[in-house]
Formats: structure tokens, C-alpha cells, sequence
């Protein structure tokens, strides 16, 4: 076995592997073939190629050399299916290790020197990820192997064989990722430990790369069809989406489904690639945290069924729902599922009048809050029953705003909340005394509105803000037209002038609108009320600046409005402008959209 320095020598350059150097020592001691050299020497050309540091020691014995250097630059074994390059601890998946590549313009470079002293072959190389030179910026190529299998690593008679290619430069803004994976290797930075840094090295890298070709290829893209080119740019897209940590993750995913009809495709079409590609590591627990956190978001976000198998668990619970599968569990019909979701803005009416375009898919909390509205809502017949009115009477009052119609009421329907209905009642019943109190000019409210010339609903309206004494033979069980009201209390209620004022259901007509956001409106300061009567102590009911009202329509304009000015569905128009940063007021999660003017005209 020889120990001594060997005749001819060459330099070591930094970053070299130890095969490489070896490949170099055995070609310029005349010897064209490494695994014989290593023979000849006494070196194990399997632990070398491993980078066994007692092999390496010999070799760098031999070649003259700092086995120091070379050590650090060569991949070495140091478990079960691990690696050690640098200060990096590296999962064999790493590295490409069955064929060897290099930088074109080192190659060219090569060339202009003695054929004794040929090109190098970087420890850097060999890592999978690692696709351009970081001294040239270019994609690295494929070499021609020579001899067998075990030749992969014996560099120079590849590089004898090399052909000239033409180098692909990639520009700086698509390296990050490379750049971060040489560093944590060359200089194992110990700054910014967030949580991308916290990875195993294989799960960073690889979720980067595959979370960006969903990102630049899309999902229908063909892992075995992606250029080298494409690579670098997907790790570097996934990198500057991760470094911002799991919720970044979460939201690009989001980003994505939104891109597509919500009701069109379902997980594994709009993630394909990226979801093929985590299923696929379902051996490897490092990934669980990845793993996790995306099934966990399909399960909140797309309509899974319980017990459904989504990367590698079944589901505990359907926790987001389609129109079907909401009536399932609900035994409320999907047309009324339907419905109430487009009043609550989740859903669009279809062009074709088939069923509706989801904007997200319902909550099972939110499919239960629906439920409990259907079941709580009554019809007008019904409700015109409990308050003793005829429907003419029932309109009159709903125009006006003192009841309105349920939140969630169903196109074209005419349905109340019971509770609303019968709260209603009960205010007035709080003010009956029995009618032997009443005085002489003591009518029924519409009898009333007559003498008084003014509308019923301001009688009432009157009546509740002032807490005017109403009269009743039964006050307990009164209904609306059992109660009596004193002419002369009406008349001493000083009104302004119903030019200058509106209810609550007028200013919603004037707005193309619902009470609910009326009130939004009124809460946040974008119109004003006034005071309907000259004494407000007591006012519960809000009468609306006319004025305030004209001027917001000046300014601002519904979503239902300008979806029928351009003809178009008023979900995916709210998509676009959202896409364009446009925002509506923040009024609230059940109203309607306003949006400026000026923004969207």
C-alpha cells in the first residue's frame, strides 16, 4: 500500500469533490481509468466515492494534498440513506448520483489549458437541486458517461467526451433558492432560524420546487416533461413564497382555487401536481408538517366527505358543503339552500337559471345557521295571522321598515323571522291598557293615519318612538288591529316634513338595497338620520336623511347595480375588481356591496 506522495500531482481547487480529484491524479499518473488507480493505490473506490475520510486522508496523502477541503466538499454517508456535504446534513433523495453534470462555460474554459490539467467536477454538483453554476449563473449540462455503471463518478473521461454546448444563463431573481441551499451547505448560517430554516433540507427544497411549478406551470403540468430551466424558476417562486412561512403556503394554495369556478373543479384537479407529488411522500414523516397543513386546508376548504381518504387519513367530518350535500344533512331542500346562500352573498344565480354559482364553499356551521333561519322563518300569511293584519296592511308596514323580511329570504318569497314578527307585537302590547282607560277620540291605527292625514306606517312609527298609550280589551292578547290610538296623542307629535325624511324600508328602495345594510350604512356614517319627532327620548325607530341619501348614491353604487349595468354575474364581477384591488365598504359579512364611483365608472 503506498503511502508516499505520488510522482505527478495535481492542484486541489476549492470546492472539488474527491472523486474528482482522484479522477484528475490517476489520469495525469497515466492511468485512464479511476477504479483501477484506486486498486493500484490501496484506496476503496466505493468508501471513496462515499466519502470515507480515511479514504480521503490516503488519497489527499497521495495527491499532495489538505484533505480538509476535500472532505468538506465530498458527500459522505453518515447514516441510513443520509449524507453529509459541508455543514448540511442531506436524505439521499438530495442528490443525483447516477450521472454526472457540468457548467458549460467551465468546460470552455477548460479547454484553453493543457490537456493535462482538465476540468473539475464540484461536490455541489451532485445535488439534485443544484442546477446552475453559481460562478457562471448557467444551467449545468449532462455529461456522456464513459465505461459502466461504476464509472459514473471517474469525471475526466466524461469530460473527455464532453460535446460543446451552448450555455443557458438564468438570471439572479430566479436563483434564491439555489443561492440558499449553497449557503446552507457552504457556511451553515445559523441567522434567521424561521420556520422554511427549520425544514430537513429535502422537505425545504423539494416543496419549494413543487409548490412553484403548481405556482408557474400549473397543475395539469407533467413532472417528467420539466425543463431544467422551468425547475430553477418553480424552486425559486415555491422559495420566495415559504421563507414567509406555512400561512404563506396556505394562502398561494387559496390564490390558486379562487382561480378557477368554485363549483368546476375539486382539489386534486386544481393542485394536481403538487398534490400527486406530497401523496407520493407519504413514507417519509419529515413531511408531515407539510402533509398536515394541506390536508387540513382541503378539509376546510373543499366539500370532502367524511371518512374520504386525503393524504394517506380519512376525513373526521364534511366541514365545507355543497347545495346537495348541505340539503342532505340539513332535510331542507336545495333549492331553499340555494337561495339563502345567494342572499348571503356565498352563491350567484346561474345565466341559465340551473342551480347556482358558488363563491365559496358553506360552512357546516353556516349550512346550520341557514337551517335554523328556514325553519324560524314564516311565511306572510303566517305572519300577517299573528299580527291580526291583512297582507295589504303587512306590506305597508314591511315597506316602511317596521318588519322586514328575513336576511336570508329566498328569491322571489315572501317570508319573516317569527321571532321579528312576533317582538314586533310585543312592543306594541307593552303600551295597551285596558280600554275602559281609553280616552273619547281613541281609533284603530288605520282610522287614525286617516284623521291624521299621514301614512299608517308613521302612526305606528309615531306611536312606538313616542310610547304612546294604546288601548285594548284583551292588552295581552291584543293583536295589531285590536289596538286603539288617541287622535289628540298623534296630532301633539310634531313630524318634519316627509320630503325630508325616509324610512328605513324608503331609503333601501332609493338605494336598491336591503334594511340590513340601510343600517350598516347608518352605523358606519355614510348616511345619517334625523329625529323624526320633537321629543326622541324614547325613539327606537331611525328616520333617514333624504339628503344623505341622495348624496351617497352620487358617490357610491351597489354591486347588484353595476352587475345589471354591464350585464354581467355580480359574483364573478366582484371577483374581477377584487383581482384589481378594488374594495367594497366594509359594511359587514350579510350586506350587500357598495363600491365608489369613481373606482368602478
Amino acid at each position: 500500500m503506498m503511502t508516499r506522495a505520488l510522482p505527478l500531482r495535481v492542484d486541489y481547487v476549492p470546492g472539488e469533490s474527491a472523486t474528482s480529484f482522484a479522477s484528475r491524479l490517476a489520469r495525469r499518473n497515466g492511468v485512464p481509468r479511476l477504479v483501477p488507480f484506486c486498486s493500484d493505490i490501496g484506496i476503496d473506490y466505493g468508501q471513496l466515492t462515499n466519502g470515507a475520510p480515511t479514504e480521503i486522508e490516503r488519497l489527499a496523502a497521495l495527491g499532495g494534498t489538505d484533505p480538509a477541503a476535500m472532505q468538506f466538499w465530498t458527500p459522505r454517508v453518515v447514516g441510513d440513506g443520509w449524507f453529509e456535504l459541508g455543514h448540511a446534513t442531506l436524505k439521499f433523495t438530495c442528490f443525483r448520483r447516477t450521472h454526472a453534470r457540468t457548467c458549460p462555460v467551465c468546460m470552455s474554459a477548460a479547454r484553453q489549458r493543457p490537456e493535462d490539467v482538465p476540468a473539475v467536477h464540484h461536490g455541489l454538483w451532485q445535488l439534485e437541486s443544484i442546477r446552475t453554476c453559481h460562478v457562471h449563473r448557467c444551467l449545468l449540462v449532462p455529461l456522456a458517461q464513459a465505461g459502466t455503471d461504476k464509472d459514473v463518478f471517474d469525471i475526466v473521461p466524461h469530460l473527455r467526451n464532453y460535446a460543446p454546448t451552448p450555455a443557458v444563463h438564468m438570471a439572479d431573481k430566479d436563483r434564491h433558492l439555489e443561492n440558499w441551499l449553497a449557503d446552507q451547505i457552504g457556511t451553515g448560517q445559523e441567522t434567521c432560524r424561521d420556520w422554511f430554516h427549520g425544514l430537513p433540507i429535502h422537505v425545504a427544497v423539494q416543496t419549494a420546487e413543487n409548490l412553484g411549478a403548481l405556482m408557474t406551470l400549473g397543475a395539469d403540468a407533467k413532472r417528467t416533461d420539466i425543463s431544467e430551466q422551468d425547475w430553477v424558476r418553480a424552486g425559486n417562486a415555491g422559495y420566495m413564497v415559504l421563507r414567509d412561512e406555512l400561512e404563506a403556503m396556505l394562502a398561494t394554495l387559496r390564490e390558486i382555487q379562487s382561480l378557477t369556478p368554485i363549483d368546476a373543479r375539486l382539489h386534486r384537479h386544481r393542485f394536481r401536481l403538487f398534490y400527486n407529488w406530497l401523496r407520493d411522500r407519504d413514507e417519509d414523516p419529515a413531511f408531515d408538517v407539510i402533509r398536515d397543513s394541506v390536508r387540513d386546508y382541503i378539509w376546510s376548504n373543499f366539500p370532502v366527505a367524511e371518512g374520504s381518504i386525503i393524504l394517506g387519513q380519512p376525513a373526521p367530518e364534511q366541514r365545507v358543503h355543497t347545495p346537495a350535500t348541505a340539503a342532505a344533512i340539513s332535510g331542507v331542500s336545495r333549492w331553499k339552500i340555494e337561495q339563502h346562500l345567494i342572499r348571503r352573498g356565498l352563491a350567484s344565480a346561474r345565466d341559465n337559471g340551473q342551480g347556482v354559482h358558488l363563491n365559496t364553499y358553506p360552512t357546516s356551521e353556516t349550512i346550520s345557521e341557514i337551517t335554523t333561519q328556514i325553519h324560524g322563518m314564516i311565511s306572510a300569511t303566517q305572519a300577517g295571522d299573528i299580527l291580526g293584519v291583512t297582507l295589504a296592511t303587512l306590506r305597508l308596514l314591511r315597506t316602511q321598515g317596521l318588519v322586514s323580511h328575513a336576511a336570508a329570504c329566498p328569491k322571489n318569497g315572501s317570508y319573516f323571522e317569527e321571532r321579528e314578527v312576533s317582538d314586533f307585537l310585543r312592543k306594541l302590547r307593552a303600551l295597551a291598557k285596558p280600554e275602559q282607560h281609553a280616552p273619547e277620540d281613541a281609533v284603530l291605527f288605520r282610522d287614525a293615519a286617516l284623521q291624521c292625514q299621514t301614512s299608517l306606517a308613521k302612526v305606528v312609527a309615531c306611536v312606538l318612538d313616542n310610547r304612546l298609550p294604546l288601548f285594548a280589551t284583551a292588552p295581552a292578547d291584543a293583536r295589531f288591529g285590536d289596538l286603539l290610538v288617541s287622535i289628540r296623542a298623534i296630532r301633539q307629535t310634531t313630524t318634519i316634513p316627509a320630503e325630508d325624511a325616509l324610512s328605513l324600508g324608503e331609503a333601501s328602495l332609493r338605494l336598491k338595497t336591503n334594511t340590513r345594510t340601510i343600517r350598516a350604512l347608518l352605523k358606519r356614517g355614510h348616511i345619517v338620520h334625523v329625529q323624526p319627532f320633537s321629543d326622541a327620548k324614547h325613539r327606537r325607530w331611525q328616520v333617514i336623511c333624504a339628503r344623505s341619501v341622495e348624496e351617497f348614491s352620487t358617490t357610491h353604487i351597489s354591486l347588484t347595480e353595476l352587475a345589471c349595468r354591464r350585464n354581467r354575474d355580480a359574483a364573478n364581477l366582484s371577483k374581477d375588481l377584487y383581482s384589481y384591488g378594488i374594495r367594497p365598504l366594509r359594511l359587514g359579512d350579510k350586506c350587500q356591496r357598495f363600491f365608489r364611483r369613481r373606482d368602478v365608472i
